[in-house]
C-alpha cells in the first residue's frame, strides 16, 4: 500500500512541475515576449513542461 502512495505521490510531483515549467513558459511569453495570454496559450504551455519533463526522465544520457 505504501508502494501505491508514493507513485500517487510521484505522479502528482511531475504533474506540479509541468505547471511551474509551463507557468514560467507563460510568464516568459505574456511578458517580454508580448504574446496574449489565453486558456490556449495556458495549455500548450503547460503540455511544454510536460513534454520537456517527459524528455529528461526519458533521456539516454
Amino acid at each position: 500500500m505504501r508502494e501505491l502512495v508514493f507513485e500517487i505521490l510521484l505522479r502528482l510531483a511531475k504533474a506540479a512541475a509541468a505547471l511551474v515549467l509551463g507557468l514560467l513558459i507563460w510568464v516568459v511569453l505574456t511578458g517580454p515576449l508580448g504574446v496574449t495570454g489565453g486558456p490556449e496559450l495556458a495549455l500548450l504551455c503547460w503540455l511544454s513542461g510536460a513534454a520537456f519533463i517527459l524528455l529528461v526522465e526519458t533521456s539516454p544520457i
